[in-house]
């Protein structure tokens, strides 16, 4: 009892020590939510066109480091180019899978899930860096009420490590640009996640592009305090990004086996020019036309993200866009002004501001640079932008800014806005919950939402529908007698592309698997593979959302009973 009396007697000084900071607290309970919903639901989600391999070649990769890099049967037996990805992720996944603590597609979008999740996480510390409080947990909500965002963190097994990968090295490069002159602790941290980015995918050596304008900023900032650029510190920041290349380097190839096999630099010049020249062809839809992989309009990315983000995602977007050119029209005012009354005077003041805010002029260039590039260079891009994944979180730190920038308007109306966000936040709950498990085909009402932009757009193209039109037919098989097959087991074709013959691990019952729609008791056809039409077959069953369909479930017809399939 004394001790507890001496407690309460001291408690509010203590109290008065510890800063609760609400930002804090909300983005806590916002990412923990979201990870016991993703926990729960995570077996809910198919098999995908790309998890097929990626969970072969995990395994394979793994197989290199513990046979002391004699096994070179992920070189020779996986899927072609995968080698050109690195594998840090699918061999993470693949130790973690060998412990058999769930069904393997299963463990794999729970893992596929908590990295994204944690990449979404660290948007934190990157808003805060980047633009003060509320910045962080406004992007963080924005990712997550995003749909296509949302349901690619349980199976893009490529694009989401990629997203955390970036977004940790985009945080890593904000936290050593702090100062001026960056601490070597944050100069080997900011190294290894690099490097960690480059070994992900061949994109991730832009990121040595944000820290070298980082960098120059940090400079930009010395010079207005100094009046001067001196050649010690010239050298000291050119030491620090040497390192960090070096390092970054020194972990890529760590990391990646398809760099260890041969001149490093070699084989990451063949990965970079196999995926700057992709050799995948084909016609799709976008905005209710007809275009190919290799001849995408300039606009495609900027039109899909218009269609894709939420509505509130691109106001905020738009106003942060306002925002900035006010602020850029400030600047140059206020610069021009000093610059009259004295060069040295105008050059110092425009180059403290923007070494002042190199913060969001790094999260800017995380998303000008790469998209720029890709439409520059004309990029095969297809798959909608999953691409581009890893581009919407450093958006949505974007539209975070837009946010700050109109709080001073929302708390003239308190009730007005915490009203309006909460239906405009419940809606897009009830929307995702109506979608599940295919929330990535979520769109905006700018596209007529996902009823209006069936057909129109890309959605389903991971052919996530199958695995559900699958559970359903399996669950009838059991029950209904007018599709029980004669014969056990009975044969069944999934109209994956490229994958009709690996489908065994979606099954979850005694199956044939049949690649010849004309020999199948049951066919499943996606949207990217109508396998069925004109084969005398029956529809038995229908994967919809908002009244548009996903998967079609047809069983043969006995030949006297001849129905084509539509």
């Amino acid at each position: 009892m004394p001790i507890a009396q001496s407690i309460l007697r001291r408690w509010p000084r203590l109290a008065a020590g510890v800063s609760i900071d609400a930002e804090i607290i909300i983005a806590a309970a916002l990412l923990t939510a979201a990870l016991i919903v993703g926990l729960s639901t995570a077996a809910d989600y198919g098999l995908t066109v790309d998890e097929f391999n990626t969970d072969d070649y995990g395994p394979k990769a793994l197989a290199w480091y513990t046979s002391a890099f004699k096994d070179r049967s992920h070189f020779e037996t996986v899927e072609f180019s995968l080698w050109y990805y690195g594998p840090w992720f699918h061999m993470l996944t693949a130790y973690v899978q060998s412990f058999d603590l769930a069904d393997r597609v299963t463990v794999r979008h729970v893992m596929t899930f908590l990295v994204g999740l944690a990449g979404v996480a660290a948007l934190l510390p990157i808003g805060r860096l980047a633009a003060g409080r509320w910045a962080g947990l406004t992007a963080i909500a924005l990712c997550l009420m995003t749909g296509y965002l949302y349901g690619n963190l349980f199976f893009a097994p490529i694009d989401v490590p990629f997203l955390a990968a970036m977004t940790w090295a985009t945080l890593a490069i904000l936290v050593m640009t702090r100062d001026v002159l960056p601490s070597w602790r944050a100069t080997f941290v900011t190294g290894a996640l690099t490097g960690m980015a480059i070994a992900s995918r061949t994109g991730g050596i832009i990121t040595h592009a944000y820290l070298l304008g980082a960098l120059m900023l940090c400079a930009a900032q010395f010079f207005a305090d100094h009046g001067r650029l001196t050649l010690r510190y010239l050298a000291q920041i050119g030491a620090r990004y040497g390192t960090v290349v070096v390092v970054a380097w020194i972990v890529a190839i760590a990391l990646w086996p398809w760099l260890q096999i041969g001149n490093p630099f070699t084989q990451f010049k063949i990965a970079l020019v196999h995926f700057a020249n992709m050799p995948m062809v084909f016609e799709f839809s976008h905005w209710g036309g007809r275009i190919t992989t290799d001849a995408l309009p300039l606009t495609y990315i900027p039109a899909q993200l218009l269609a894709r983000l939420p509505g509130v995602f691109l106001v905020l977007l738009a106003v942060v866009v306002g925002y900035g050119v006010a602020s850029t029209i400030v600047l140059a005012r206020e610069s021009t002004a000093k610059w009259r009354l004295g060069h040295d005077a105008g050059l110092r003041a425009a180059a403290l501001a923007l070494g002042r805010a190199r913060g969001v002029l790094v999260v800017c260039a995380a998303v000008a640079l790469p998209l720029g590039f890709l439409i520059v260079q004309r990029a095969t891009i297809y798959d909608g932008i999953r691409h581009v994944l890893f581009v919407i979180p450093m958006l949505a730190v974007l539209a975070g800014v837009g946010l700050t920038a109109v709080l001073p308007l929302l708390r003239r109306a308190p009730v007005v806005a915490a009203v309006a966000a909460g239906a405009y936040v419940g809606n897009i709950v009830v929307t995702l919950a109506v979608l599940h498990p295919m929330e990535y085909v979520a769109m905006n009402a700018l596209a007529g939402g996902t009823r209006g932009a069936y057909g129109n757009f890309e959605l389903d193209y991971w052919a996530v529908a199958a695995t559900e039109a699958l559970r359903r037919l399996e669950s009838r098989l059991d029950y209904d007698p007018a599709v029980r097959a004669a014969e056990a087991p009975p044969s069944i074709l999934i109209c994956i592309p490229w994958r009709e013959t690996m489908v065994n691990p979606m099954l979850k019952r005694p199956w044939i698997v049949e690649t010849d729609p004309d020999k199948a008791d049951f066919i499943i056809e996606t949207q990217r593979s109508r396998c069925a039409q004109g084969k005398p077959v029956v529809l038995i069953d229908e994967v919809k959302r908002y009244e548009r369909t996903f998967a079609w479930v047809y069983a043969r017809r006995p030949a006297q009973e001849p129905s084509l399939a539509p």
